[in-house]
């Protein structure tokens, strides 16, 4: 259900830790796992949309008029939002306590406990972590988007028997740096549908991969020499991405001004890890304003291990 309403100039204070990359889905299933009978929006996600308008400050004495760009208008806008678990916040599920590794205990869980990253929920806040959020077909490119996608640096690492990001999101064609951190070795397994790969790395040791095309859905990445291991990539073909912090929260900027069709996701949910349509919940977006759009993952939908 969405509830839309527009507030005046307001500080923004989201601590936002969106990873950037893009574009278009893939982790296998056929065109009708992935029709919009899915999964539907009004069942799958409870929705809050706030538009914010900055507005120049009016000299003294003076009165200015902000006008509203129209939904159609060129232009930028920025997407942003929290994504929250609607109910108490699971306990986090510890896969080894500390020293006590199934593989390499000298290595893995070393110093900390490995803990399960396949739903992580703040206690406080109830924000989920490492929640995909993405657009599908957005109606153009910014320059400003271009760029940052270009000057990324993206690494992919191995730390304490660890894949770091848990959650990745790249363009096409952008370089991944593969490294390990550890002094035992790990392997790479990424089950891409456009370019999958199995390297092995030696300790401490860095490869390089470069995705040559988009993905459907997020595909899974394990480590067969430490079968806990797991991750998720996706490779899109444009940059409006972003992964949610520990706090739920995301920020996509320079997003084309119009309706856009958005992609929530989190591995854990049924029906695919959808939270919106799998292909895209429509959203509003205006020249020079910004829309924050909550998501909240409901408890029922989460699959059992």
């Amino acid at each position: 259900m969405m509830r839309s309403q527009t507030r005046k100039p307001t500080t923004l204070g989201l601590s936002l830790g969106a990873t950037l990359m893009a574009a278009a889905f893939g982790y296998g299933g056929t065109d009708s796992e992935t029709s919009d009978a899915v999964v539907h929006p009004s069942t799958s996600a409870s929705r809050t949309t706030v538009t914010e308008t900055s507005a120049p400050a009016a000299a003294p004495g003076l009165t200015t008029t902000t006008a509203t760009a129209s939904a159609s208008a060129e232009g930028y806008g920025t997407l942003k939002g929290r994504v929250t678990y609607d109910g108490d916040a699971p306990a986090t599920k510890v896969l080894f306590e500390k020293g006590k590794a199934a593989k390499d205990p000298d290595i893995c869980a070393k110093d900390a406990p490995v803990i399960s990253e396949r739903l992580l929920v703040d206690s406080g806040t109830k924000g989920v972590k490492n929640v995909l959020v993405f657009l599908t077909k957005p109606t153009s490119v910014s320059d400003g988007a271009k760029k940052a996608a270009a000057a990324a640096h993206v690494v992919f690492d191995q730390t304490k028997c660890v894949f770091e990001p848990h959650v990745l999101a790249v363009t096409v064609n952008t370089p991944i740096l593969l490294k390990s951190s550890d002094s035992v070795n790990h392997n790479i397994n990424a089950k891409l549908k456009a370019g999958a790969f199995n390297k092995l790395l030696a300790a401490k040791a860095e490869d390089k991969f470069t995705p040559i095309g988009a993905e459907r859905l997020p595909a899974e990445v394990t480590c067969d020499i430490h079968p806990w291991m797991r991750a998720w990539w996706i490779v899109l073909d444009h940059p409006y991405f972003a992964v949610t912090d520990e706090k739920g929260e995301f920020e996509i900027k320079n997003v084309p001004a119009g309706t856009q069709k958005v992609v929530v996701w989190q591995e854990a949910l049924d029906k695919r890890g959808f939270i919106t349509a799998p292909s895209g919940d429509p959203i509003v977006l205006k020249a020079n304003e910004t829309v924050v759009q909550d998501f909240k993952v409901e408890p029922a939908r989460v699959r059992p291990e």
